[in-house]
């Protein structure tokens, strides 16, 4: 039976997510209270903070660590927060990743007959990002939404995807090296669904994520992705063997009516996993309740009750430049 959901539900969920956020001095606090449209009076200057925390993290060539992961959700970040892509901040670390284009270590390099056969070669695979180098081990690999990407090639194509979409979303879209990885997702994504090689549903979201801020010219395979995505979804509004998390978060991307009605059928399985306090799992993963709390959103304007900020009672000062 295909479960449902009644508006009232809906928001019952929805103030769950509104109390849990209502005072936490985080990124995801931050961003839930002005999706809900309840700043606290101190927001603004919390967000200056964490704008500055992040740009104190990077190093003088842009990335974070020397992690292009972390890199990638650092930019991603800064954007989430209100930086413009030409923000010092962001521009930095775009550029780091941009330098990481080609290089070796990066998914597609080299080439053999078998992955010739199927595309997963130097021939026709470039502007991938690398994610280190070709004798250091990434994987598992785990992502902001949660997915865990356990395979070592699969988590060297999953982080040059997540690397994309934040370049993407920095408006690099023109960059010849970023057509030529856009390029390459269009031809795997062409193999794919001809069951040349298959993919699992956790991989084909990281390449949805991608399309759904591509140029106009791409938009179709976007919605082709979509399309095939959907079709992926059980009756229970869930994909198989795939995170559910990490689908919602790829399809709220996604500017195709098919994406909405996907994350929305994917309602009643998602306030199941809400727990009292109003987080989504047992450590309290603010970012899996932010995905939740935009995933909500799709079903209209909401009744929100959300409760006045009470006056934070520690003694330790709000902020630390």
């Amino acid at each position: 039976m295909v479960p449902t959901i009644t508006e009232t539900e809906v928001d019952r969920a929805l103030d769950g997510v509104a109390e849990f956020f209502a005072e936490r001095e985080t990124r995801p606090g931050a961003v839930a209270r002005r999706l809900l449209g309840h700043p606290l009076p101190d927001d603004e200057r919390l967000i200056d903070h964490l704008i500055r925390e992040r740009r104190r993290k990077t190093r003088l060539d842009g990335g974070i660590g020397g992690w292009v992961v972390g890199t990638t959700w650092s930019a991603w970040e800064l954007m989430q927060l209100g930086c413009p892509p030409d923000h010092t901040g962001v521009s930095r670390m775009i550029g780091y990743l941009l330098a990481r284009q080609d290089l070796p270590g990066r998914f597609g390099e080299g080439c053999s007959e078998r992955r010739h056969a199927i595309g997963h070669c130097k021939h026709f695979l470039n502007g991938f990002f690398s994610p280190a180098t070709a004798d250091e081990v990434v994987s598992p690999l785990t992502f902001p939404s949660g997915v865990i990407i356990t395979h070592e090639w699969e988590a060297r194509f999953a982080a040059s995807c997540f690397a994309l979409r934040t370049v993407l979303q920095a408006r690099q879209e023109r960059r010849k090296s970023v057509q030529l990885h856009l390029n390459g997702l269009v031809d795997l994504a062409a193999r794919w669904e001809q069951q040349q090689f298959s993919a699992s549903p956790d991989l084909l979201f990281f390449v949805l994520g991608a399309f759904a801020l591509t140029p106009i010219e791409h938009r179709e395979h976007a919605q082709r992705l979509t399309n095939r995505l959907v079709a992926m979804q059980t009756e229970q509004g869930e994909w198989e063997s795939g995170s559910l998390f990490h689908a919602l978060d790829n399809l709220l991307h996604a500017p195709f009516s098919e994406a909405r009605d996907a994350v929305q059928r994917a309602t009643p399985p998602l306030i199941a996993r809400q727990q009292p306090n109003g987080s989504f799992d047992e450590t309290d993963n603010e970012e899996l309740a932010l995905i939740a709390l935009r995933a909500l959103r799709t079903h209209g304007p909401a009744r929100l009750k959300m409760r006045s900020p009470r006056v934070a009672t520690s003694t330790i000062p709000r902020f630390r430049y």
